[in-house]
């Protein structure tokens, strides 16, 4: 097995660059990528193996791109994913930020180009954050552009277009950090370049003073300090918190457009206003869950509580904490993974797809997996709507997919899938982070024993002495350490935190893309209607 240092690796880029920058060499590109995704190899440490994957992301991206693919194409899947671990080791290894700051920003670029638009901003803003990366900038106020123009509210449009040119002035400033291809939006004619000029134009910076100056009401300091909380987090479902942080956000304002329907006298009025009630409940489903992250961060982790001090407690050396702040972790996950099915169903009723009640899940919405693989429903298959192929992007990053090549698969995502199985179907403990280590790392004596009885199975395999007795006593108690081993899922509280927070922002994306994609289909019917359809404006509760 090769293992490539620092030094290797450097070569690598530098070949991969070449065939990246030469047009005409795009087989040997090719060529290069299927060699070096297929080959096995070790890592001098974690900034080795974040910078290999840095680099074979890079020529993927470039090898499959949205505009050229089928949206469900798992090469673009596959291309994420290799940017996702590159991010992953590169953070762990924290030593190289200018290189961890590059593959956040192409990773926010090729989400962003799949109409991840949301999703991006995430990861931009940390490469922002590190280094003020100018690609960076460019790419978020190009995307913020991009999600004004698919807005249905006016005023949200202009706030975006706010945030845009504050952007595109600050790029300005650093053009000598610039690739020439990379001046591109900020030089004459470029996209960035005319609408600044446009913008100034019509708008000056006093007509958004109101975005800093806004104050919200509190009736409680709890209040405050949640309302706070979820904008510091870009949780609420309002295109504007990807922005800012300020009071003027702390509302979840995207709900629904009107919708165009056929007039039908057997409805009745509640039955019109089917898809807005259901997207009403996700919100609601949503900010609960929400709520309940923000109320176990408030709580100590040594905490106790009367609700489970009606039992004794077993004392198994586990060390899990099960108090009121893990119970509302655990809650909280679960109501955010059944969003996804709701959304599912959402999107079947919206758009009359032939699935029968029973057979509807996230999964099985968008196609079906036949021998390993995919298959897109035959009336998605053409589909141009950008938010509903980013629903099915963020289907991919919590599906437990056994048809994805191991290289490709992005085990962070996949913890998802493994916590939500353990958690539902058998058994997930929460462990203080100290004693986790102590059981998982430190346990040296168990773990060297259960080598000895796999070492001592082998030999006696390689002799033919299956047939006696000490041979069935090694074979029973290895059977039974590894069904006892794999019983219960046992995770760090702050990594099952992590995992939490990235699963919440994954269904606030997820709603807003929802949205997003029903304003898409419906500015798709505008002029196709006949005289039997009417567009109801939505009553609001006072």
């Amino acid at each position: 097995m090769i293992e490539l240092g620092v030094q290797q690796l450097n070569a690598l880029a530098e070949l991969a660059d070449v065939l990246l920058l030469d047009g005409n060499r795009k087989h040997e590109l090719i060529e290069f990528f299927k060699v070096h995704s297929e080959t096995q190899f070790t890592f001098e440490n974690d900034l080795c193996k974040g910078y290999f994957y840095y680099i074979l992301g890079n020529c993927s991206s470039e090898l499959y791109k949205y505009q050229n693919e089928n949206w469900y194409s798992q090469d673009l899947i596959n291309t994420v994913n290799l940017y996702q671990k590159s991010v992953y080791y590169l953070k762990k290894s924290n030593t190289e930020r200018n290189l961890l700051s590059s593959g956040l920003t192409n990773l926010g670029n090729f989400l962003s180009s799949q109409g991840r638009c949301f999703c991006a901003q995430y990861y931009w803003d940390q490469a922002i954050e590190i280094d003020e990366n100018p690609v960076a900038i460019i790419a978020k106020a190009q995307s913020l552009l991009f999600i004004g123009n698919y807005l249905y509210d006016d005023s949200h449009t202009r706030i975006h277009y706010f945030f845009a040119n504050k952007l595109a002035r600050e790029a300005m400033k650093n053009l000598d950090k610039l690739e020439l291809e990379q001046k591109i939006p900020l030089q004459e004619n470029g996209e960035l370049y005319v609408f600044n000029k446009w913008f100034e134009q019509n708008y000056q910076n006093d007509d958004f003073k109101f975005v800093e100056e806004y104050k919200q009401k509190f009736k409680t300091k709890t209040e405050g300090r949640y309302l706070s909380w979820t904008a510091e987090n870009k949780l609420f479902i309002n295109d504007l918190n990807d922005v800012c942080i300020e009071e003027i956000v702390f509302q979840d304002v995207i709900g629904l457009p009107s919708i165009l329907q056929k007039i039908n006298t057997s409805l009745s009025f509640k039955e019109t206003l089917v898809f807005h009630s259901s997207f009403d409940e996700l919100r609601n489903e949503y900010a609960y869950a929400r709520y309940l992250i923000f109320q176990a961060s408030e709580i100590k982790e040594e905490s106790s509580h009367f609700y489970n001090m009606t039992y004794s407690h077993t004392d198994d050396t586990l060390h899990a904490i099960d108090n009121l702040k893990t119970s509302h972790m655990k809650s909280a996950f679960r109501i955010l993974y059944s969003i996804f099915d709701k959304i599912s169903y959402f999107v079947v009723k919206y758009l009359d797809l032939p699935i029968g009640d029973h057979d509807i899940s996230f999964n099985k919405i968008f196609g079906s997996n036949k021998n390993g693989i995919f298959k897109p429903r035959a009336e998605l298959t053409e589909s141009n709507n950008y938010f509903l192929h980013a629903l099915f992007y963020i289907l991919k990053e919590i599906e437990r997919d056994s048809n994805s090549q191991e290289f490709f698969i992005n085990h962070e995502k996949l913890r998802l899938a493994k916590i939500r199985n353990h958690l539902e179907h058998r058994s997930f403990r929460i462990v203080d982070d100290f004693f986790y280590r102590v059981n998982s790392e430190l346990d040296f004596y168990n773990v060297v024993k259960y080598k000895e009885l796999i070492s001592r199975k082998k030999a006696l395999d390689q002799s033919n002495s299956q047939n006696t007795k000490e041979y069935k006593d090694i074979e029973a108690s290895i059977l039974d350490k590894e069904k006892k081993a794999k019983y219960i899922l046992e995770m760090p509280l702050s990594e099952f935190y992590e995992s939490l927070m990235v699963l919440v922002k994954l269904v606030r994306n997820a709603l807003l893309y929802l949205s997003l994609a029903v304003h898409f289909e419906e500015n798709k019917r505008k002029g196709k209607e006949d005289k039997l359809v009417f567009n109801r404006v939505v009553p609001l509760k006072k």
